[in-house]
């Protein structure tokens, strides 16, 4: 396995590490997943409900 720097202790590096791989998991989430595509495809509450649910959103009809 190939050290970076011999200088810095073991914990330093692996702190070094996990803080690198945190800001590449935040500007992974910040350009894919924090705004939806197109604002103005939004669908409405009932239907995300009748979907997860699988209730029916239509009255009942006699």
């Amino acid at each position: 396995m190939m050290r970076i720097n011999k200088c810095l202790p073991l914990w330093q590096e692996i702190t070094v590490v996990l803080l690198i791989k945190m800001a590449l998991l935040f500007v992974i989430w910040k350009c894919f997943f924090s705004e939806p595509v197109a604002k103005h495809m939004l669908v409405p509450q009932p239907m995300v409900a009748e979907r997860f649910l699988g209730t029916a959103s239509s009255p009942l009809t006699k």
